[in-house]
């Protein structure tokens, strides 16, 4: 599983009302600043683009929260089983007691 921006990430939780984004699939998570778009983050095997075209989802995250915005190919169980995944990646097991919604429903693992 491939993890970018995992340092950027760990820097922001530590603020109260800090924010990220981030683009996941299956085969890995990508985390950078706000001020970027989910369109132009890529790796080998994750690519958010618009109008359901990429293979990956895009999200915002808070503190204590991942909202994640819809993609027609993607399901709740399958969200679900995204972020299960990304929560036994070493360094990322923090987001398992974080709040995850799909669509505005909630998919925590």
């Amino acid at each position: 599983m491939t993890i970018i921006g995992l340092e950027y990430l760990k820097s922001q939780i530590e603020c109260e009302h800090c924010s990220a984004k981030m683009v996941f699939n299956e085969a890995g998570a990508i985390f950078f600043p706000t001020k970027a778009e989910h369109r132009d983050q890529k790796a080998d095997g994750i690519s958010y683009e618009d109008d359901y075209r990429g293979n990956a989802l895009a999200a915002m995250l808070a503190p204590q929260k991942i909202e994640t915005r819809y993609h027609e190919a993607f399901s709740d169980q399958r969200v679900a089983r995204i972020i299960r995944q990304l929560t036994r990646h070493p360094g990322l097991e923090f987001l398992s007691a974080w709040e995850v919604t799909y669509q505005g429903r909630c998919v925590s693992p």
